[in-house]
């Protein structure tokens, strides 16, 4: 008979459709993203480092081997034994399962706490506990208290990580307790829909995407095509309403519908094939940019746990830029980089790699003359956070700030708009739409994501290959990023002559 863990109910309230897939039919489920696995690292380190605020505890999963059993005899030897501190904890009653990351004792109170990679605790995370809540208490081990331990996003990093500091307790005993009807309730729900053993009917909805995205969202949006209403751009529920009125396609959406000047333009786009141009404002915004002109892209590692001094949870850190740099409307171009050396961010290293970039910055970029940036916002926010931690700098950092243009507003405030530019003013939409040469397909490292897990990786010594190599990889990278942004320049101002 189908049991029902943790993670099972956890779909099972998402999605009805989601748990009957997970049970019966993961077949269906792709295989793991990048992105996913980067989450379930970033978890599992959080939570191993959680366990170092409750030492000396043992783990009832370490010979499990996906059998509960194991884990469940652990458990209750260990707290027969009187053991303080229990990882992963295992429990059961009537074909449910659940571990819970940490149990602890502490002056005659069973503490059960649920370790999150959040700096808060989240509405689906009472949910999560709530079920582990039920196991513990109809299997004879209800806990006094139950927490959800999650990040403090006002930890400041100062020598070794200090995890009595960068973690937060919550304490959720209340909400849990209020809960366990409403799971009695679902875990019936549930197990009926699994004792039948039939899929069941579920429309698509917006439970496809939250909490989280599915895992089985390309198998029940088949039926959606390309081009459809939830390619629209920034919706804000228009393509829900849409689709709810019968409604599929970009191109079936009726002139009398009310939309914004940008989604006119992208339906409009789709039916004519029409491109829209504004010269007056785009005109005064290419008069606003100064020569001569600094084209800045950073490049960023946001770790959960800091790894340099003076720095929080997923504060975004530089450790690479590039710099394009246009004197004249008709002169050369000049290229200049940084790359920190991975080095540089271990704790006993006598550089700190955020002044090293400061002080390169400092040298290349003069002191008029406007800085270019795509989504410019990343940029200011990135530099402003190393004001506190490098005071000495304050005034430099202050003025680069006064001096940057946005590149990103031609194309978010829909000044400028081409068909393939779809439902996105990224800098990847918007560039091979203007420049049919321009790719970057040829690129070992094609996007930021990958640049930051692969230098984080390089830090934290998981990282396996050629680190010489790498580093040639992702300086190609982010200078075909302000490259980019050189060509989108040209192509405005070059498209203004013409017009």
């Amino acid at each position: 008979m189908p049991t029902i863990s943790k993670s099972h109910f956890v779909s099972g309230i998402q999605c009805e459709k989601k748990l009957y897939f997970d049970v019966y039919r993961k077949d269906l489920k792709p295989s793991e993203n990048k992105e996913s696995q980067r989450l379930f690292s970033n978890g599992n380190n959080v939570g191993k480092l959680a366990q170092k605020a409750f030492p000396h505890g043992k783990d009832a999963t370490i010979e499990m081997n996906n059998d509960w059993s194991k884990a469940i005899h652990f458990t209750k030897r260990w707290l027969k034994e009187g053991l303080n501190t229990i990882y992963e904890a295992t429990f059961s009653h009537s074909r449910v399962f659940a571990a819970l990351d940490i149990l602890h004792h502490t002056e005659n109170e069973r503490w059960a706490i649920e370790v999150k990679s959040s700096t808060d605790a989240k509405d689906y995370h009472i949910n999560d506990a709530s079920i582990q809540y039920w196991v513990m208490n109809k299997s004879g081990f209800p806990p006094d208290r139950f927490f959800i331990m999650h990040i403090n996003s006002d930890y400041i990093k100062n020598g070794p990580i200090d995890v009595n500091e960068i973690f937060t307790l919550t304490d959720i005993s209340d909400l849990v307790i209020t809960k366990q009807a409403w799971v009695s309730e679902q875990l019936n729900r549930l197990f009926d829909i699994l004792d039948a053993k039939k899929e069941p009917f579920l429309e698509i909805g917006k439970h496809c995407k939250n909490p989280f995205l599915c895992d089985y969202k390309h198998h029940c949006w088949q039926h959606i095509p390309k081009q459809s209403v939830f390619e629209l751009y920034s919706p804000r529920g228009k393509d829900w309403e849409l689709y709810s009125n019968g409604i599929l396609t970009l191109k079936d959406i009726p002139s009398t519908e009310i939309l914004t000047h940008r989604q006119r333009l992208q339906v409009e786009g789709i039916k004519t094939n029409q491109s829209y141009f504004d010269k007056e404002s785009i005109s005064n915004f290419l008069n606003d940019i100064q020569f001569p002109i600094y084209f800045l892209d950073f490049e960023t590692i946001f770790p959960v746990i800091p790894v340099l001094d003076g720095a929080h949870p997923y504060q975004q850190i530089p450790f690479q830029y590039s710099l394009h740099i246009v004197h004249n409307i008709d002169g050369d171009i000049e290229h200049k980089e940084f790359l920190a050396d991975p080095i540089h961010f271990q704790d006993n290293s006598p550089i700190d790699p955020r002044l090293e970039l400061l002080i390169q910055l400092k040298k290349d970029i003069g002191q008029y003359g406007s800085i270019v940036a795509y989504n410019a916002s990343f940029e200011i926010n990135v530099l402003k956070s190393l004001a506190p931690i490098f005071p000495a700098y304050q005034c430099f950092i202050d003025d680069l700030c006064t001096r940057f243009i946005d590149l990103l507003i031609p194309f978010k405030q829909a000044w400028y708009y081409i068909p393939s530019f779809g439902n996105s003013a990224s800098i990847k939409s918007v560039l091979p739409a203007l420049s049919a040469d321009f790719s970057y397909d040829d690129l070992v490292i094609g996007n930021g994501s990958d640049a930051s897990e692969t230098f984080l990786s390089m830090i934290n010594n998981t990282f396996e290959g050629d680190s010489g190599a790498t580093n040639e990889n992702l300086l190609k990278y982010c200078e075909r990023d302000t490259y980019g942004m050189v060509i989108i320049w040209k192509h405005l101002i070059e498209k203004i002559s013409h017009l």
